[in-house]
């Protein structure tokens, strides 16, 4: 008889690029022995890979880490690790608030967890690991993947190097650094090869990508590489920022079979003194100007952006000239957050700080102006015949199954419920619209679309 594998389990909190981070966390404990379940209680040793950006994911990762470190007491647990950009922030400061945890790491760190583990096994008795971020993703890197079969996150850079004043992640990631070409071509290659059709290439500022030195080639270099990987089906570019968005990228999506029309351009504001305070690059740009043009070069084109509402000193006046920058626009997908004064950052010490009510009260009023924008948009599709890339059941129910066009991002954007017509997780079939919600199509299943 075979002894039973230790049990380990994953919680893994924030962004896709912290979800990469985790695949190959689970993967370096797989290494060592262990088997992941979904269940802690079962669990000899429970990882959670935190978030730091705001105070409200510090929150949610402490109470999660609190709510687990029961399992030390009433189940299997006895190793309970914290790692991560919450770790990165507080590392010191959560070592003494969370008697808890065995170990922490932070963004440096992550990625050498079975080393760290196999040195506490021979009695080490270090538990805080952190070191300024330096670490570069590679090809080398085995990846346990947590997304479906057919799709994957791609991350071609680590870090940032922009200065938001309002964000804390050049200083939990460290300055940007793009990988190789040909290294990312590499990995893609090996997700091709696991079958997935779908890469959404991230990084904190998908753009910026060669910016940091000139050997690493560009962003058009590497979708041209990527547009010649066999079996990747569709590719997506997600946080394009605007003042990096030229024409020769716009070229290179248009005239793309692979590349999809769409795009993820985080604007945060659109009145210039308000993004000269948040410290964005280039914020007298003509943003309508850069959307208009985009919109000639990709006509199917489908944009989603990201807006913060209560930034320090936003008027009444300077609120309106942004919902009616957002209705003029018309985004197919909008998030909207607010702003949250970050200890650390220059924002939090400007003056005219707004106040908690106002913050919540613009952030409904610019979800109120979305939903009608969205539908508006969503309605123009019905009636066509569009790919649609099958995810497996609807969230609410087994009678239905639903998917997504090119033009929807996984997690963030809205779905394609299919009311007519079966079909597999990972297929790609021609539906044909019929219905449109606020934030999601009906569709009937015409026929394969490969």
């Amino acid at each position: 008889m075979h002894d039973t594998p230790p049990l380990a389990a994953l919680i893994s909190l924030g962004c896709a690029k912290n979800l990469v981070d985790s695949e190959v966390m689970v993967s370096q404990l797989i290494t060592l022995g262990y088997e992941m379940t979904s269940d802690p209680a079962q669990a000899v040793l429970i990882l959670v890979n935190t978030c730091g950006f705001l105070e409200d994911a510090v929150q949610e990762g402490i109470e999660t880490i609190l709510d687990l470190a029961r399992h030390k007491r009433s189940g299997s647990c006895h190793q309970l690790i914290a790692a991560g950009c919450m770790v990165q922030r507080y590392g010191k400061k959560l070592a003494a608030l969370l008697p808890e945890v065995d170990c922490f790491l932070g963004t440096q760190h992550s990625y050498e967890l079975a080393e760290i583990l196999r040195s506490r096994e021979k009695g080490s008795p270090r538990r805080l690991w952190i070191a300024p971020p330096r670490f570069l993703m590679g090809s080398n890197l085995s990846r346990c993947r947590s997304t479906p079969f057919f799709s994957a996150y791609l991350k071609i850079a680590e870090g940032c190097s922009n200065r938001c004043s309002y964000c804390l992640i050049p200083q939990l990631r460290g300055p940007y650094r793009s990988r190789s070409i040909e290294d990312i071509l590499a990995e893609a290659r090996n997700l091709a090869a696991d079958g997935v059709k779908e890469l959404n290439l991230i990084a904190q500022d998908t753009t910026a990508f060669g910016s940091d030195r000139a050997s690493a080639g560009n962003l058009t270099k590497l979708l041209e590489g990527l547009e010649a990987v066999a079996g990747i089906t569709w590719i997506r570019l997600l946080y394009a920022y605007p003042e990096r968005i030229a024409t020769p990228l716009l070229r290179t999506i248009a005239q793309s079979e692979k590349i999809v029309p769409y795009l993820d351009i985080p604007v945060q504001h659109c009145v210039p003194q308000i993004l000269r305070a948040m410290g964005r690059a280039n914020p007298d740009g003509n943003l309508e100007e850069l959307i208009g043009r985009i919109r000639d070069q990709i006509p199917e084109v489908s944009l989603r952006t990201s807006i913060i509402v209560g930034f320090p000193g936003e008027s009444a006046a300077q609120f309106k000239v942004l919902v009616d920058f957002i209705q003029r626009i018309e985004f197919d997908h909008l998030g909207v957050f607010r702003y949250s004064p970050e200890v650390g950052t220059r924002a939090a010490r400007l003056p005219h700080q707004i106040d908690e009510g106002t913050k919540e009260a613009r952030y409904e009023a610019l979800l109120a102006v979305q939903q009608p924008l969205s539908r508006r948009r969503l309605e123009r599709q019905v009636g066509r015949r569009v790919p649609v890339l099958i995810e497996g059941f609807h969230p609410e129910t087994e009678l239905l199954s639903c998917g997504r066009t090119a033009t929807q991002a996984p997690e963030v954007d809205g779905l394609v419920i299919i009311t007519k017509g079966h079909a597999l997780p990972g297929d790609l079939v021609m539906v044909q619209l019929t219905a449109a919600h606020d934030y999601d199509l009906e569709g009937e299943i015409c026929e394969p679309a490969e």
